[in-house]
């Protein structure tokens, strides 16, 4: 026992960064759109970490554009407020760190911390599953919304790692208790995510899985890539489909008890997932016969929240609003958090809300379109390198046309983690260029900190 504790405190040493990158997602996480002050202490421990690095290789044309966006940003915020801390770009300029640091590690590092945030997403669904059930047993069952306290972050926080999963997925024969549980983990991901009842989540699911069919399309003929995309969209229904059978249970029925019968069900598919995986692939007539099934999961989410096409039309209302003020100051845009004092003194719906649901509308909006433009180059760039994950990504973008994840450092930062590739195509920067972007960095936190302080 004692030389197992040994062997894994040596691990834990010989991958500190790995380690403190990991917290990182994890505080994050729970941190929600997150404050300066907050962000800001756990980003000063990437940059002393990120100061111990020697060499980076790193994707520039994806660094630059991000650190245009986050310049833009703090000098709307100055203009605004007349200091660098108001803006939300305060609390963005941790992902600059994290790709960074993700640029420091060595291609086993990478997979393993990649692997690891689809296990802590893991987690946040297994927290959000416990949380749902005993609401159901109390009677107050409800969307889920888990860690991240609301279930649209929460979803598209889902869908991210659903698509990380399966893009770094473990062999079948890979040992190690890690692949072990990777390889069941995908039912519980998306049980959750059922749970949710995030139709932006789903919409973005669906786009993702469209761009995954496509690109099989194309690699490898259309009978295998048929084959594919029946047996995923198979054990999508059968997950998802369980997740909306215990929600339409706790809600519309006099025996939420039988929650917990569902949720043992849930542990048995885990466990034989794997299985479960070769007979869709020995049984391609079942996995179309599953495929069709999906579609009674999905006409069942709309009978259980029809709101969602009320709220959608609301969301379209919203984006007209700000489409208005994208031209009143194009440079610098109107200001950090000001949208939403400019819509409750204009004459029209007041939304209540400090996003407009659509991000990259709101960039533009809010920093100006030069901002808004280098996070589209940015994303392009993202598309050039044809990642492994670029279906996760467009998932992604996909919800922020509709809906704020982006300004949830947690999903954010897990979407970095699983579609960040910053090696691929990437510049060597120098022992000096690295310490020297950790350390101006590390500088710009500590005066978040002081500042966001001196105001509270």
């Amino acid at each position: 026992m004692v030389r197992q504790i040994k062997a894994g405190a040596d691990c834990l040493l010989e991958h500190y960064v790995l380690a403190v990158m990991l917290l990182a997602v994890v505080a994050f996480t729970v941190g929600g759109v997150g404050s300066p002050d907050a962000v800001g202490t756990t980003s000063l421990i990437l940059c002393a970490t990120g100061l111990s690095r020697r060499e980076a290789e790193v994707d520039l044309r994806i660094l630059c554009p991000l650190a245009a966006y986050l310049a833009l940003g703090h000098i709307s915020s100055y203009v605004t407020y007349g200091h660098f801390t108001g803006g939300f770009t305060a609390t963005q300029s941790a992902l600059f760190v994290l790709y960074l640091l993700m640029a420091c590690l060595d291609a086993g590092e990478q997979l393993l911390f990649r692997r690891l945030c689809v296990l802590w997403a893991g987690c946040v669904a297994a927290h959000g599953l416990v949380q749902f059930l005993r609401k159901a047993l109390g009677g107050g069952a409800g969307r889920l919304g888990g860690l991240l306290g609301n279930p649209n972050a929460l979803g598209i926080f889902l869908v991210v790692a659903w698509f990380g999963l399966t893009a770094w997925a473990p062999g079948e024969d890979e040992p190690g208790p890690l692949p072990a549980l990777l390889r069941r983990l995908e039912p519980l991901l998306l049980t959750a995510l059922a749970l949710t009842l995030s139709m932006g989540s789903f919409v973005a699911l669906a786009a993702g899985m469209a761009f995954m069919a496509a690109d099989w399309l194309r690699r490898e003929g259309w009978r295998a890539a048929l084959a594919r995309t029946c047996r995923m969209l198979a054990k999508a229904a059968l997950a998802m489909g369980l997740g909306v059978l215990m929600y339409f249970t706790a809600r519309r029925t006099g025996i939420p008890w039988f929650c917990l019968v569902l949720a043992a069900y849930l542990l048995a598919l885990m466990a034989m997932w794997p299985q479960f995986h070769r007979f869709l692939q020995d049984l391609p007539q079942a996995a179309m016969a599953m495929t069709a099934f999906g579609a009674l999961v999905a006409a069942a989410t709309v009978f259980i929240r029809p709101s969602s096409i009320a709220t959608f039309a609301e969301r379209l209302d919203m984006m007209r609003n700000g489409l208005s003020y994208l031209l009143d100051d194009p440079l610098l845009g109107v200001g950090p958090y000001q949208w939403r004092l400019l819509n409750l003194a204009d004459a029209d719906t007041y939304y209540n809300t400090w996003h407009i649901h659509n991000a990259l509308l709101h960039v533009g909006v809010e920093l100006g379109l030069p901002a808004l433009a280098a996070l589209v180059i940015a994303a392009a760039r993202a598309y050039q390198k044809r990642g492994r994950n670029r279906a996760g990504f467009t998932a992604f973008l996909v919800h922020n046309l509709m809906d704020t994840s982006f300004f949830y450092l947690g999903g954010t930062a897990l979407l970095l983690a699983t579609t960040g590739e910053p090696n691929r195509g990437g510049t060597r920067l120098s022992t000096s260029a690295v310490r020297a972007l950790f350390a101006v960095f590390g500088i710009q936190f500590a005066y978040h900190i002081c500042v966001w302080r001196a105001l509270s």
